[in-house]
């Protein structure tokens, strides 16, 4: 297991950069969508708590589609040729 733990901290591939920013915009979108429903369930008025629902639901939805494009990326199904600079 160890050897399996060894250089990961060199740099990313292009196709690694690309499914961990998927991963890590499911991953808060995901935490959105928790804190807005307990917003909502908190004594939110019924027209706020509504607003705050649907916003979960368009939330969790992306959050959905980009769990998928993450999967697709892993699976090389979906590719980046290059890293893009982090500015």
């Amino acid at each position: 297991m160890a050897e399996l733990i060894n250089d990961l901290d060199g740099l990313r591939t292009a196709q690694q950069e690309l499914f961990y920013d998927l991963e890590d915009a499911a991953a808060v979108i995901g935490w959105s969508v928790v804190e807005l429903a307990t917003l909502a369930a908190d004594g939110a008025l019924p027209k706020q708590a509504a607003a705050l629902k649907k916003v979960c639901e368009l939330l969790a939805a992306q959050q959905g589609k980009l769990t998928g494009y993450a999967q697709e990326v892993k699976q090389e199904r979906i590719s980046r040729s290059e890293v893009k600079s982090k500015l």
